[in-house]
């Protein structure tokens, strides 16, 4: 988990203990080290600092599988781009688990 002070507690508490805070300023570099991590497949993130990344970065994400990352609001709620959890799975796995046959 990696976001912002507010998402990283509510996700602490809830008894994830792998969580980092970020700000603005630390987020892209915190996010670099995470994406080298290879004990990591998931890595739940803040969805409005994961658009404040650079354009280098969003295209690796965008071509990577593994880890998945999962965009979620901030504490306001509102979501802004963020793919579908079925989406991101599908990237991961490189078929559609809800795919009808």
């Amino acid at each position: 988990m990696l976001g912002d002070k507010p998402l990283v507690m509510g996700y602490r508490l809830a008894g994830i203990e792998k969580s980092v805070s970020a700000t603005e300023e630390t987020y892209q570099a915190e996010l670099e080290k995470a994406l080298a991590n290879q004990e990591y497949g998931i890595i739940i993130t803040n969805e409005y600092l994961l658009n404040k990344i650079d354009w280098k970065l969003k295209k690796k994400l965008d071509s990577i599988a593994y880890p998945v990352i999962v965009p979620v609001p901030d504490y306001s709620g509102k979501s802004t781009e963020g793919d579908e959890i079925r989406g991101l799975i599908k990237r991961a796995l490189g078929f559609d688990l809800g795919a009808k046959k």
